[in-house]
């Protein structure tokens, strides 16, 4: 029997809610036991795989949806027991079921975390606004905060900028500032505070141990690619670690900004890590691109097998 599009549509949604949820739990958990392991992983290997798990969950839930959508308009595997996968009652849906509640409260969780990550974009946007009428320009989309705070960041969701204040200038030599500012140029070409607010919505969606364990790692991932962009315009490793110790100290009462989701800094974020980093103390390793491709494929394939397992499960303790 086909389904009706909206009741089609709704059981799909219930469909990716079990799935994600399922790889929710399942990027928790390797979070958990080997986010120590990130760490020596190459810069650019460990952003990769940050991404991955960010992901995983949504291409997981979506993939297995499309499968449906695929399967309910050819030939039907939702009823037969010997399909790879099935969803009992797919031409049913009430909202007075687990069904219903499950994306129910999906949804409303979904549109609380979107709408309080733009709430927060909007105020970071009228904080840069703020800035800008108190800083004068410099050079390279770099502007001076008329300011006796020490702080050096880069802001800007659409068109990032660098920003520098007047007491991190008198504090600091020429060579320390150059490195400061190629730092948080490199941030600026590489749209770090989009990708970092970007990163921090898609790690809304964990618990919140999990969510700062994330973030942490892509922050210092992106503060680690900022430092290697300043290596590779041949400044020495060992000028930019002793400017970071001594910037860091100056930072230490925060930057100027509330809203630090969007901001990359050349401050105190995991300083002990960029250090070490610095100085060659870290030996990295490449990631396993065609082991991150197999895990992606197997992710898939755990969805469909197991959606309806779960789904008769569920239904021991509750109505459909």
């Amino acid at each position: 029997m086909s389904a009706e599009p909206l009741t089609l549509l709704l059981n799909l949604l219930a469909i990716a809610v079990v799935c994600f949820v399922l790889h929710n739990i399942a990027v928790s958990a390797f979070v958990t036991l080997l986010s120590t392991r990130f760490l020596k992983l190459q810069v650019k290997s460990r952003k990769i795989t940050l991404w991955f798990l960010a992901t995983l969950p949504w291409f997981s839930a979506f993939s297995t949806a499309a499968y449906f959508v695929y399967a309910a308009n050819g030939l039907s595997p939702f009823e037969s027991a010997s399909s790879i996968s099935h969803w009992h009652h797919i031409d049913s849906f009430s909202w007075l079921s687990w069904h219903g509640a499950v994306t129910a409260c999906a949804l409303g969780f979904l549109a609380y975390v979107i709408s309080s990550r733009l709430l927060k974009l909007r105020a970071h946007q009228h904080e840069i606004k703020s800035l800008m009428a108190l800083s004068r320009k410099l050079d390279n989309n770099s502007f001076e905060i008329d300011s006796n705070d020490a702080a050096a960041f880069t802001a800007g969701f659409i068109s990032p900028k660098c920003f520098v204040t007047k007491g991190m200038r008198e504090q600091i030599s020429e060579t320390e500032y150059h490195i400061v500012m190629q730092h948080e140029l490199a941030h600026a070409n590489k749209r770090d505070p989009f990708k970092k607010w970007l990163f921090a919505l898609l790690a809304a969606f964990f618990i919140p141990n999990i969510k700062q364990r994330l973030v942490l790692h892509m922050t210092l991932a992106m503060e680690q690619d900022a430092d290697n962009a300043v290596i590779s315009n041949t400044t020495s490793s060992l000028d930019i670690a002793g400017t970071l110790v001594k910037v860091a100290r100056l930072n230490a009462t925060g930057i100027t900004l509330k809203n630090t989701d969007m901001v990359a800094n050349f401050g105190a974020d995991v300083l002990e890590q960029r250090v070490y980093f610095l100085l060659g103390q870290l030996s990295l390793k490449p990631v396993n691109h065609l082991l991150m491709m197999l895990l992606a494929i197997a992710a898939f394939f755990l969805c469909l097998t197991s959606v309806d397992s779960i789904h008769h499960f569920i239904e021991t303790f509750t109505s459909h």
